[in-house]
């Protein structure tokens, strides 16, 4: 059986060096042609294209026994993610990979197609210490056009899955996709309330999928999301707290000077535990949306520059 090792991942394996913006999860995939249909994915069913791509990373094929030796003779990484698509057999797939991976005794964190609780359980049964249920768009409207599912349905499965497995759901939102900032930080409320962990993604325009048009989002508007985020699921702030004019979150000044104790987390890459993506969602040669390391001073001082410079005082 073949899986798909993200580049990063597959350089330190194989070079067996670990930099300081190396990855510290081993990404893999399982299955690449999905039977889904996200706007934003270059895997969707209506992508004409066999490609080993999942957002701008690349995720070359190796055996699956390559991949055991490999980490028997070198294994720096604290937990394991696996990108499963919509693809037929996935349970009889996902199934072999775990038991050959947890021999390995490293946290696995599961991203799947799951439609119900009963698939939920059955990855925990499986040997997933976490999961994900993706909502990706952050309102109802847009994940329906989007995502070609319903809104209602995935939200109550992440409730439900939220209270028979508490502090073991995460999610995946991305920003950027026209979403107002209204719902999307009732959104994040919500799931903060529910206990799930929450992985924010900056929209990232592939090449050939319906959204390659549309803009990465500003980093102001990103880092005011990341900023909500962290506060919210943290519990640092009350949402009614929280200022709006018309659909945007207003960003104070009181809330940006309760974020400087925090600065060096709320910008780093967020979801499951010693999760950091390195570049998923840019190039290395630009600012990061999601860093993949501790901050260095003079990202921090940019940061609250930018910042200030969009505040208001109220």
């Amino acid at each position: 059986m073949k899986i798909g090792v993200s580049s990063g991942s597959l350089e330190v394996l194989k070079r067996r060096v670990v930099k300081k913006d190396s990855p510290t999860t081993l990404y893999l995939l399982v299955g690449n042609k999905c039977l889904n249909n996200c706007a934003f994915c270059i895997q969707a069913r209506n992508m004409r294209k066999e490609s080993f791509m999942l957002s701008r990373i690349s995720w070359p094929p190796i055996e699956l026994k390559e991949l055991e030796i490999l980490l028997s003779e070198f294994n720096p990484f604290k937990r394991i993610c696996l990108q499963v698509t919509n693809h037929i057999g996935w349970k009889n797939n996902i199934t072999e990979v775990i038991n050959n991976l947890k021999k390995h005794n490293i946290p696995i964190s599961i991203s799947a197609p799951v439609e119900n609780l009963e698939d939920v359980n059955f990855l925990f049964q499986k040997g997933a210490e976490r999961i994900n249920i993706s909502i990706d768009a952050a309102e109802k409207e847009l994940y329906e056009k989007i995502k070609e599912k319903n809104w209602e349905e995935k939200i109550n499965l992440i409730k439900e899955a939220s209270k028979n497995f508490p502090e073991k759901i995460t999610t995946h939102i991305i920003v950027g996709l026209g979403e107002k900032e209204n719902k999307l930080v009732e959104l994040i409320r919500d799931l903060s309330n529910w206990r799930v962990r929450i992985a924010l993604f900056a929209f990232t325009p592939l090449p050939g999928t319906p959204l390659e048009n549309i803009p990465q989002p500003s980093y102001q508007k990103y880092r005011k999301i990341q900023i909500i985020t962290y506060l919210l699921q943290n519990h640092l702030i009350d949402f009614k707290d929280l200022k709006f004019k018309d659909d945007d979150l207003i960003l104070t000044k009181t809330i940006i000077e309760k974020t400087y104790p925090y600065f060096n987390e709320i910008f780093k890459t967020s979801g499951c535990p010693e999760c950091n993506r390195p570049y998923y969602n840019e190039s290395p040669r630009i600012t990061p949306y999601n860093y993949p390391r501790d901050l260095t001073l003079k990202e921090i001082n940019e940061i609250k520059l930018l910042l200030e410079n969009g505040a208001r005082v109220i």
